[in-house]
């Protein structure tokens, strides 16, 4: 069953947001997993990797979770949060896949104005993190988009763009959770294998 934010529960929710941003009381925490890849020994001449912290629009950079009506509007889930900004969740699972890989001498969050030159740069943009409604009292598919750039020294810059979609078994919010880690573990690798041969 979900539940739908009302206008004045929107209201005293922001409010409370403001007052106690990283409130874990009765809320459904939701967080994203990094993906297992293969591990190897970095070279010690292997470039270093720094991620950016993602862009989104502003109704995806928060705390809540959205979602998608079957008519089209845009709503969030009452009772469930991010347990962080969802760009800062994206790039700590970015960083995270990437040390586990062990391709690079070191992967890190970029830092403005700092770089090595054999150093890549992941930049991302969240287009999509929600899920989707197609029908009232159906299970939704959750659908994460996602453009990617990789930049380095003495290189053109690389762009693509990397999507992930997974239908929640059940429209409850363990399940939904379960399809947002699904979805994106999907869009993480298909970034990590573009990285990587990037790399190559």
């Amino acid at each position: 069953m979900r539940k739908y934010f009302f206008p004045l529960a929107t209201f005293f929710f922001v409010a409370a947001c403001a007052l106690a941003p990283k409130d874990v009381g009765r809320a459904h925490m939701f967080a994203l997993d990094p993906l297992g890849l293969p591990s190897s020994t970095a070279l010690a001449s292997a470039p270093a990797l720094a991620v950016a912290l993602p862009l989104s629009a502003p109704d995806l950079d928060t705390y809540r979770i959205a979602l998608i009506h079957p008519d089209g509007r845009h709503d969030y889930y009452a009772g469930a949060r991010w347990v962080e900004f969802l760009p800062l969740i994206v790039q700590d699972s970015l960083i995270k896949t990437f040390e586990r890989a062990g391709a690079f001498r070191s992967v890190t969050a970029l830092q403005p104005g700092i770089g090595a030159g054999d150093e890549l740069t992941l930049k991302v943009e969240i287009r999509a993190f929600q899920a989707e409604y197609k029908k009232p009292g159906a299970a939704p598919v959750v659908r994460v988009n996602l453009a990617a750039t990789v930049l380095s020294a003495g290189r053109a810059p690389v762009s693509f763009a990397v999507s992930g979609e997974s239908p929640a078994s059940r429209d409850s919010l363990p399940a939904i959770q379960a399809a947002f880690s699904s979805a994106f573990i999907a869009a993480q690798k298909k970034i990590a294998l573009r990285v990587l041969k990037k790399d190559q």
